[in-house]
C-alpha cells in the first residue's frame, strides 16, 4: 500500500479531482473561483516507474498505460467514479497523521490503475501535466503546473536546509567573551525570541551589521539567476524579520521599502517599489520550484503555472498569462518560519549533537570579524 504526507496524497488529489470535473478555474487573488476564465481538462499524464499513465477525458475516463513497447488501455471509469475517489482522498488526506501515512479506502483504486507512486520525479519541475483547451488561444495545450497544497495545514512555500543561512558580520569589537553574550542572551525574559533579543543588543551598542553573503553557493547562485539583489535583499528581509519580530512578508517588504537597506533610494520617495517587487519574484520562482541545492536555470516551456488545492477541497489555478495577481497572493500570503537554530542549551554558542541542526541564531567569530546567521524558511499562512 502506498504511503505519502499530505502535499504528496494532494498531487493524486488535485489529478482524480480535474479529470472528475473536467474544469480548472483561474483563480482571484483571494482564492475565489473566476468563472469567466476556466480551462477544459482533455487528458492528463502520470509517470510511473517504468511508464507513464495517460487519463483521456471524453464522455468516460479511459486510463491508457504507455511505454516504448505497449499502448495498454488498462481501465475505464465513469466520472462519479472518479468523484467518490476525490472524496475519499480528500477526507483521507484530512485525517492523516504523522509525516507519511495510508489512504486505504484508495487501495482498489490504486490498483485498478495501476498507481505506484504518489510524487512527480524531481527531474520534472512541474507536479501534474495536463492537456488543457485554452481558451485565450482557442486550442488545446500540454502544460505541467505546480502544486500547492492547503489540505490540512500550511504548505511550506520555501524549504529550510543547511545551506539556507544569510550571514551577517560586524567589525565592531565586542567588550565581552562571545561565550559569555551568547549565554547571557539565550533565555531572554518576556517570552522574546533568543534571536530577536542578541540582534537588539547588538543595535543598542552601536554595532553596525553588514550582509555578507549567504552559506549555500548554490542557493546564492538560484538567486542571483533571478536578480542580483536577491541574496542581500532576503538577508535583510531575515533580519528585519527578527528584529522586529515580524514574520509576514507584506509587513517585511513594508519595513524594506521604509528603511531602504541597500540605498535604492537615496533618502527620495519613489513610486517603484523595488524591495517589494524583487521579493515577489523570489516567492513566484519558488512556487514554479526553485530550491536551495537543486540548479535553477528559471526555464518555464510548457510551464503553464500553478495550481493551489484549498483547505476546502476547491482547486483553483493561477495561469502563466495571469502572474501578477499569483505574485500579489503570494506576497500576502506567506510568512518567514523559524526553523530550529540547533543550539544547545548547556553550552549556548554550540550546535547540539541531536536533532535537527541548521546551526544559526548565536554569535561567533570568523576572519576577525563578528557574525551571525540567520535562516531562510518560507511557509504560506
Amino acid at each position: 500500500m502506498l504511503k505519502g504526507n499530505k502535499g504528496e496524497w494532494s498531487e493524486l488529489y488535485v489529478l482524480v479531482t480535474l479529470l472528475a470535473e473536467g474544469k480548472l478555474f483561474q483563480s482571484g487573488v483571494k482564492l475565489e473561483k473566476d468563472f469567466s476564465n476556466v480551462y477544459e481538462i482533455v487528458k492528463a499524464y502520470k509517470s510511473e516507474i517504468q511508464y507513464k499513465l495517460e487519463f483521456e477525458r471524453t464522455n468516460k475516463i479511459s486510463i491508457y498505460k504507455k511505454n516504448d513497447q505497449q499502448n495498454e488501455l488498462i481501465g475505464e471509469f465513469s466520472f462519479s467514479d472518479f468523484s467518490k475517489v476525490s472524496k475519499l482522498l480528500y477526507n483521507g488526506i484530512l485525517k492523516g497523521k504523522g509525516s507519511s501515512f495510508e489512504i486505504s479506502e484508495v487501495e482498489d483504486f490504486l490498483n485498478g490503475s495501476q498507481i505506484n507512486k504518489l510524487k512527480a520525479d524531481n527531474s520534472v519541475k512541474s507536479d501534474i501535466q495536463l492537456k488543457i483547451y485554452d481558451h485565450r488561444l482557442a486550442k488545446e495545450t500540454d502544460l505541467g503546473f505546480s502544486i500547492k497544497s492547503l489540505l490540512g495545514g500550511d504548505s511550506t512555500l520555501f524549504n529550510t536546509g543547511v545551506g539556507n543561512n544569510f550571514i551577517f558580520s560586524t567589525e565592531n569589537i565586542l567588550e565581552e567573551t562571545i561565550e559569555d553574550f551568547n549565554s547571557r542572551t539565550y533565555k531572554p525574559e518576556g517570552g522574546m525570541s533568543k534571536l530577536t533579543f542578541r540582534l537588539m543588543e547588538l543595535e543598542s551598542r552601536g554595532f553596525e551589521m553588514k550582509f555578507d553573503k549567504v552559506q549555500s553557493n548554490q542557493l546564492w547562485k538560484n538567486l542571483k539567476m533571478i536578480d542580483g539583489d536577491l541574496p542581500a535583499i532576503i538577508g535583510w528581509s531575515l533580519y528585519y524579520r527578527f528584529r522586529f519580530r515580524e514574520s509576514s512578508l507584506i509587513k517585511i517588504s513594508a519595513l524594506l521599502e521604509e528603511r531602504d537597506p541597500m540605498n535604492f533610494y537615496g533618502g527620495v520617495g519613489s513610486e517603484q517599489k523595488l524591495y517589494e517587487y524583487k521579493l515577489k519574484r523570489f516567492l513566484t520562482e519558488a512556487a514554479m520550484g526553485m530550491t536551495s541545492e537543486k540548479v535553477w536555470l528559471g526555464e518555464y516551456d510548457s510551464f503553464g503555472g500553478v495550481i493551489i488545492a484549498k483547505r476546502d477541497g476547491d482547486i483553483v489555478c493561477f495561469h502563466i498569462y495571469d502572474f501578477n495577481l499569483f505574485r500579489n497572493y503570494l506576497l500576502n500570503n506567506t510568512k518567514f518560519e523559524q526553523p530550529s537554530t540547533g543550539e544547545d542549551s548547556e553550552f549556548p554558542g554550540r550546535s547540539r549533537t541531536s536533532g535537527k541542526n541548521y546551526n544559526y541564531g548565536w554569535l561567533y567569530r570568523e576572519d576577525e570579524l563578528l557574525k551571525i546567521k540567520l535562516n531562510l524558511q518560507v511557509r504560506f499562512k
